[in-house]
């Protein structure tokens, strides 16, 4: 199994507010950004995903600054999943400057999994191949419910 690599760009213009710094919105949606690579490496496209009718809502995010980026700024963002029970999935980020190492935020989500009439599923009992990539191929340990 391939590790993961971490999702890599620079900052935008249209993300930086009149302080000359990445809002602080921005960060959630370079989490977001973040999710989507990092599932897509792990061979769960979302458009896979979506396409057995399955959605992945956002259940809650949170956001640490440490260290504004700036303008045209590189960085990566690290990934690691923190939960999977085959309902539910939790990531931690770690976004670093590739410019200075620095941190500069620290986030986590919690992401449910639910068919298009956003009811709860549990991919072990509904969709067991997808279940296995999540568990597996991450090399997570599922928690048992």
């Amino acid at each position: 199994m391939t590790p993961l690599k971490p999702y890599e760009r620079s900052v935008f213009y249209y993300e930086t507010d009149k302080m000359a710094i990445v809002h602080h919105s921005n960060y959630i949606r370079i989490f977001d950004e973040a999710r989507v690579d990092y599932l897509q490496q792990a061979g769960i496209p979302f458009n896979m995903i979506e396409e057995l009718g399955i959605l992945i809502h956002t259940l809650s995010v949170s956001c640490e600054y440490k260290h504004p980026l700036v303008f045209a700024e590189p960085f990566a963002v690290y990934m690691k999943m923190t939960k999977f029970n085959g309902t539910t999935l939790g990531l931690d980020y770690r976004i670093v400057s590739r410019k200075t190492g620095e941190t500069n935020a620290l986030g986590h989500s919690l992401h449910c999994f639910t068919d298009t009439n956003i009811k709860p599923l549990r991919l072990k009992n509904k969709f067991p191949d997808l279940y296995q990539k999540f568990a597996v191929y991450l090399n997570v340990e599922p928690e048992d419910n």
